[in-house]
């Protein structure tokens, strides 16, 4: 029999072999997960903040989990599965299904109406399986911070976040970014893993961007740029403003993952170099 219940520190022992066979792409980069310490570095943080954590028990032990939360849009809130790790020896039981249902059912007493999840091809007949169909694409785009033009504006006005302990409340949305990454750089951020410049944008005295800016290897960075709703012809200045904000922390390029329907924003700016991402977007109306 199958227990789906909220996840603990103690699961992640047996999350270190599920890990291990679902998550097999890392042992081509970092060398994979080794320790029962990497595991639970997942689940720690201002990165995992506000994400719900259910986990699937069967026989004495966690055989799954899954990660989501609620997420604010202009239209309301959607719902964000970050991940979903099942043991390779179950993937054909119910266990995915059951998690799945389960992170849907937290969210659907949050209000969220739309949940969205991103996956790799090989999973998308599962997404398919459980009700979510493709919606859109992604876009991997970047380009030299010394080529993001200036749009000065003296309408906008350039705020920067010092990092605390908990990812700002003005970067828990997702509008024109894709769902999910803000929260994930900018909790990157927060944590120490990577440096990085938080920043917040304001026209009279309102809200109307944010950004999140980190640094990564060979002086490449990730930023991430969203508006608000009263910012959306603002949306140029917010994402030059981000974007050279790395010239701070001596990088070269700046790159980001974006919905390819929001492309145009960045277009502003010039030409990006920009390759279609294998993964998926998937979409689910609860």
């Amino acid at each position: 029999m199958v227990t789906i219940r909220n996840g603990a520190m103690k699961d992640c022992s047996d999350l270190l072999e599920v890990y291990q066979g679902t998550r097999w792409f890392y042992r081509q980069r970092a060398g994979g997960y080794t320790t029962v310490e990497q595991v639970k570095d997942e689940h720690r943080g201002a990165v995992f903040e506000r994400w719900g954590w259910l986990v699937a028990e069967q026989d004495g032990r966690v055989v799954g989990e899954v990660v989501f939360r609620a997420e604010k849009n202009p239209n309301g809130k959607i719902g964000v599965i970050r991940n979903l790790d099942i043991d390779v020896r179950y993937q054909k039981s119910e266990i995915g299904t059951h998690l799945t249902r389960a992170a849907e059912e937290v969210m659907r007493k949050k209000r969220v109406a739309r949940v969205v999840a991103t996956t790799p091809p090989a999973a998308y007949n599962y997404w398919m399986k459980v009700g979510y169909f493709a919606r859109g694409s992604i876009l991997n785009i970047k380009k030299s911070i010394s080529q993001v033009p200036d749009r000065p504006t003296r309408a906008v006005k350039t705020v920067r976040v010092a990092p605390e302990s908990k990812i700002p409340k003005s970067m828990r949305f997702s509008n024109i970014s894709y769902p999910g990454l803000l929260g994930e750089v900018a909790g990157s951020i927060v944590d120490g893993a990577v440096k990085g410049v938080l920043l917040e944008f304001t026209s009279e005295n309102k809200l109307v961007g944010v950004g999140a800016f980190s640094l990564g290897a060979k002086s490449e960075s990730l930023f991430v740029a969203d508006v608000t709703k009263r910012g959306m012809d603002l949306s140029d200045s917010v994402i030059s403003r981000t974007a050279k904000a790395g010239l701070k922390l001596k990088a070269k390029t700046a790159r980001t993952t974006i919905p390819k329907g929001q492309l145009s924003h960045y277009l502003k700016l010039g030409k990006w170099t920009s390759e279609d991402s294998t993964d998926i977007p998937v979409t689910r109306l609860l």
